[in-house]
């Protein structure tokens, strides 16, 4: 009885060009669409419709400190990161009375 060596293959043989079949292209399937969440849009009377082209997203890069930061203050007053950020974005920039 032979044993065979651990982590060896067998040798495989080469397959010949007249052997080899043409691979067949499948037909792409149909994608059904898919279903779109309907949400409101809050209408802020700022400056008119102006803001619906906007998605209300966007990444900012900064330091891993500030983010240790604004995660820790965000856990002390019991909100989430992104609702602490937000406010106090809103506070900065849209500062009702502050002229620009």
């Amino acid at each position: 009885m032979a044993t065979k060596k651990a982590g060896k293959k067998p040798a495989r043989k080469a397959a010949s060009k007249k052997a080899a079949k043409p691979a067949m292209k499948k037909a792409p399937k149909a994608k059904a669409p898919k279903a779109r969440a309907v949400r409101t849009v809050a209408r802020a009377k700022v400056g008119g419709d102006d803001y619906l082209k906007y998605s209300g997203k966007f990444t900012v890069r900064l330091p891993k400190s500030l983010h240790q930061a604004l995660v820790d203050r965000a856990e002390k007053e019991g909100v989430s990161l992104n609702l602490f950020v937000t406010n106090a974005l809103s506070r900065t920039v849209a500062m009702p009375g502050r002229k620009k």
